[in-house]
């Protein structure tokens, strides 16, 4: 008797983690919530340990103006969920957030940025975050 009971709270807990496991707006794996007829990209922002800190937002938005592309809002941001070695010379996570409108999309591709969708994969846990761009402090 006590192996069912064990195995039916099993099923249960496996499927009320199945139901949980839908976006929620604690999901930091989630996008932000931008209007349909907008769309967040990203590009690397080249940082180098111990070396660079990169790129700032405005020369990555110049990249994107320089394109025809306007830039609606600009922010730092970090790759989560993805392990980068601590070597001087190395590249890390960092990343340039820009919301644009989704018609520009494919000329922002064309220029080297992807959409932050491509960063979610709920199995592998990776996604991104806001961060400060000064000090890397995570935001809201």
């Amino acid at each position: 008797m006590p192996k069912i009971i064990l195995l039916l709270l099993t099923a249960a807990t496996c499927a009320t983690l199945a139901a949980c496991g839908g976006e929620s707006a604690e999901d930091p794996l989630r996008s932000e919530r931008v209007s349909s007829g907008d769309v967040l990209v990203y590009e690397s922002r080249q940082a180098i340990q111990c070396d660079t800190r990169g790129l700032t937002t405005q020369q990555s938005a110049q990249k994107l103006v320089n394109g025809g592309i306007d830039v609606l809002e600009s922010n730092c941001g970090v790759m989560t969920g993805v392990v980068f070695a601590a070597v001087c010379g190395n590249g890390n996570g960092d990343i340039l957030i820009h919301k644009i409108r989704r018609v520009n999309l494919a000329d922002a591709e064309q220029r080297g940025f992807s959409s932050v969708d491509t960063l979610r994969d709920p199995v592998a846990g990776t996604g991104y975050a806001k961060v400060d761009c000064d000090t890397g402090a995570p935001l809201p």
